[in-house]
């Protein structure tokens, strides 16, 4: 087979390329872009990022990107399947451990009783928006700035988010769940950290995982996962929810329409003509 170079991307203008030269296509390499990755590896330190992916992290990414590894197809082809599984899974989810980090370093440290590095970590995965990651004695407490710049998106939003915190607050079976809340301001876990306060149009959703909620097997990870991916789970509840919107509302038009069309009266001063030729209307003017 010959060389590869596929580019990809995803939103939050991340970027993927594939690359493989002709003389060697047995070795692959991944690159991904990601727009917060230099405030990600200032506070979790590259240390973190060589211990998770090993002898696969080139030292020196492709030019444009922030990340690059190696894979070796011929030397995985002759590994166990769960090795090659492995591989798999840390490829795949390269970007939400990139976003994720902090996420990694604070829930591992809750979930072994280790010390956190530091007070608290703040990226910006999009602009005019961030995520902090605050430690606790006994929780770690995840804060997103929101900022949707459709109006219409926002008021969807803005009502999802309340209410997941009611659903939360009021469902038994819930009583075990993250505690999740929004609001306006920021919360108390910025206020004490003296953070600069930012424009938020839509507002702040805190989301506080204990260790009950990363204690099990692949529990760690999946938190990771969900939390990561939490503003693109509201984004796509958004996007379906005005998708939905506007589905009902054409075919509610269309039904007007129909409505409309068969309300059409008929037309009751049609012109006529006599034997003659002449012409004259029904409401008894005179003809030609």
């Amino acid at each position: 087979a010959g060389g590869r170079d596929v580019s990809a991307a995803d939103h939050n203008d991340v970027m993927y390329k594939l690359f493989s030269d002709p003389d060697a296509p047995h070795v692959l390499t991944v690159s991904v872009r990601v727009s917060c990755f230099e405030q990600v590896a200032e506070q979790v330190g590259m240390e973190w990022f060589r211990q998770r992916y090993g002898q696969m992290l080139l030292d020196r990414p492709e030019e444009g990107f922030s990340l690059s590894l190696e894979l070796d197809l011929e030397a995985l082809a002759g590994s166990s399947e769960a090795q090659r599984d492995d591989v798999v899974n840390l490829v795949s989810c390269l970007r939400r451990d990139i976003e994720g980090a902090p996420l990694w370093v604070c829930f591992s440290a809750l979930l072994y009783s280790r010390p956190v590095p530091r007070p608290f970590y703040a990226t910006n995965p999009r602009p005019r928006e961030a995520m902090y990651v605050v430690p606790a004695a006994d929780r770690i407490v995840v804060v997103f700035v929101l900022a949707f710049d459709d109006s219409t998106e926002q008021s969807l939003a803005s009502t999802f988010l309340q209410e997941i915190e009611v659903v939360r607050r009021n469902e038994k079976s819930l009583a075990t769940a993250p505690i999740v809340s929004f609001n306006a301001r920021p919360p108390l876990e910025l206020q004490s950290l003296n953070i600069k306060e930012m424009d938020a149009p839509l507002g702040y959703l805190s989301i506080a995982v204990d260790k009950r909620h990363l204690d099990g097997s692949g529990r760690l990870e999946k938190a990771v996962g969900l939390v990561a991916s939490y503003r693109s789970y509201v984004m796509y509840h958004v996007k379906c929810t005005k998708s939905n919107m506007h589905s009902r509302m054409r075919s509610n038009v269309n039904s007007w329409l129909q409505v409309l069309n068969r309300a059409v009266p008929d037309k009751i001063a049609a012109e006529k003509k006599t034997i003659s030729g002449r012409t004259f209307k029904r409401a008894g003017t005179r003809g030609d």
